[in-house]
């Protein structure tokens, strides 16, 4: 099970507790200003994401939903796109 609690970045080997301790700093319910700031992405970039369906949320009205541990595994499961700084694409049905 190691293999599934490491993964490589560059030479170095990245263990999921640090992934987990990143966002342990962020409440359990995220606006969109900390969402952009975990992903150092810009608010409008994070807005884009979340519009597209890309980072896992929910919208009511204007409201953004967005939970840290959802976003956390989505990190963690998109790591091999993000690390070579790709951004997922978003589906063909809400393209």
């Amino acid at each position: 099970m190691l293999y599934y609690h490491l993964m490589g970045w560059g030479n170095a080997l990245v263990d999921r507790r640090y992934l987990d301790a990143l966002f342990d700093d962020y409440p359990e319910r995220m606006n969109v200003q900390q969402l952009a700031e975990a992903l150092n992405q810009s608010k409008q970039t994070t807005y884009k994401w979340l519009q597209h369906a890309i980072i896992p949320a929910y919208q009511i009205e204007k409201t953004w939903l967005i939970s840290r541990d959802e976003v956390r595994d989505w990190v963690w499961e998109n790591r091999n796109t993000l690390r070579e700084g790709k951004t997922p694409e978003p589906h063909e049905d809400q393209a």
